[in-house]
């Protein structure tokens, strides 16, 4: 029985195939983006140079975007889980029990993650080729620093597909598996306001831990000094962000009389984790870009000036290797950014069919709909940029100041690439324009 079961729920067709093949892209996506900033984190780490910032730029980067690229290949895993409910329903009405079903359509998505896991470390050869253009402390990239430890090799692909297996039984966490069909536990969202009350206190002991940081605690110290504000903000960050995403949306539904926005704002209600879940991505690289940029502007104001004397050689090395660090984090969390919105969308029509359906029947537009999809994220994405945007702008206050009053083309920079991130959310939304299309003209609607 297991055997047959396993049979039906593999075999891939139709939107299962569409599904299969997403998650096997974005698994292979996800290793080469992860090996490819672990190399450049070790690049980083093993520059011979007394300058203390190398250290604090490796963790930083690895802190960055190892978390966002975890995250994109647990959203795909998840989808890869809810996305059946056909087959599931069906195996449950062949005698399979809730535990069987949920465990092969966790190991369905654990096996098509592991697929493209390989796939992604079998290229990720290329990747010296690739980064071989690249500078590190005004040299090209040493041979050295093309190798991982063996030991990073061997545990990062396990890594990644314990994370899509995990993600994958968190999805289907809160889903009911019945013979008469699959349907997600809308249970009111918990979110209390001591989320904000810990924010608020997490955000002011970063500051304090930053006002009094110096160069005298030593390389040691400063690293685990930055790793720790870093790794608290963005707990803040995920923490928070939920919060306010949903009393947002529930006073937009309270007050909007819009049908578009009514429909946004009751989706993001419903779900206000998953709803910051798939803009997360872009709140992080908003709360890594502001400061960054008004250092990289303060750094090249001194450049620039009779001040340069005073900085070394590998201060000035550092600055032009912090800018190369900035890019790859900016074009890296785009890329994930867009790869998620695509697929949190995808998820969001699948599993909102019946209400898509439902207001198509109703006479409501396909555009209506169009634009009740893209208020659902784009609201969120906005909250994200401009929480995250505010947040570092008072854990770095002093030196968003003073770039702002020597160096504002940098901050000004820094708000276009951010508006460059919201346009590529809309885009994403907008290419799975098609799969709501198929949604709404398929047999399966039961006109």
């Amino acid at each position: 029985m297991t055997t047959h079961a396993f049979l039906i729920l593999a075999r891939p067709a139709g939107r299962s195939g569409t599904i299969a093949a997403m998650q096997l892209a974005a698994a292979a996506l996800t290793t080469i983006l992860t090996f490819a900033v672990a190399l450049l984190a070790r690049a980083y780490w093993s520059v011979p140079s007394p300058e203390p910032g190398y250290p604090i730029l490796a963790v930083g980067l690895a802190g960055a975007l190892l978390v966002p690229l975890i995250t994109l290949g647990g959203s795909t895993a998840r989808l890869a889980a809810r996305s059946r409910d056909d087959r599931l329903a069906t195996l449950r009405l062949l005698g399979a029990s809730a535990g069987t079903v949920r465990r092969l359509a966790v190991a369905e998505a654990t096996l098509t993650a592991a697929a493209g896991v390989a796939v992604g470390t079998a290229l990720s050869v290329a990747l010296p080729t690739a980064l071989g253009g690249l500078t590190v402390h005004g040299s090209p990239l040493r041979e050295a620093a093309f190798h991982l430890p063996w030991w990073v090799t061997a545990a990062l692909p396990p890594a990644l597909i314990a994370v899509a297996a995990m993600s994958a039984l968190l999805g289907l966490r809160r889903v009911t598996l019945s013979p008469l069909g699959v349907r997600a536990r809308q249970d009111a969202p918990r979110l209390s306001w001591l989320r904000a009350v810990a924010g608020v206190a997490v955000v002011v002991a970063t500051v304090v831990l930053v006002q009094i940081s110096s160069p005298g605690w030593g390389t040691a110290a400063l690293v685990a000094a930055f790793a720790l504000a870093t790794l608290a903000l963005t707990a803040v960050l995920g923490l928070v962000g939920p919060l306010a995403v949903g009393v947002t949306a529930r006073v937009t539904a309270a007050r909007t009389a819009d049908a578009s926005t009514l429909v946004a704002a009751r989706g993001v209600a419903d779900d206000p984790r998953s709803a910051w879940r798939s803009v997360s991505t872009l709140a992080l690289a908003s709360f890594v870009l502001l400061p960054a940029g008004s250092l990289l502007g303060y750094l090249d104001t001194i450049s620039r000036s009779e001040s340069h004397a005073i900085m070394t050689t590998d201060q000035l090395l550092l600055f032009a290797d912090t800018r190369t660090m900035l890019l790859a984090l900016t074009a890296v969390s785009f890329v994930v950014v867009s790869c998620q919105i695509a697929i949190t969308q995808t998820a969001a029509i699948l599993e909102r069919r019946d209400l898509y359906i439902a207001l198509d029947r109703l006479g409501m537009p396909r555009t209506a709909l169009e634009r009740a999809r893209r208020v659902r994220v784009l609201r969120p994405a906005l909250i994200a940029v401009g929480g995250s945007a505010a947040v570092a702008s008072i854990v770095a206050a002093p030196l968003v100041f003073v770039a702002a009053t020597v160096a504002p083309f940098f901050l000004v920079s820094a708000v276009a690439i951010l508006g460059v991130g919201l346009l590529l959310v809309w885009a994403g939304v907008a290419a799975t324009r098609p799969v709501l299309s198929r949604t709404l003209t398929a047999p399966s609607r039961g006109e």
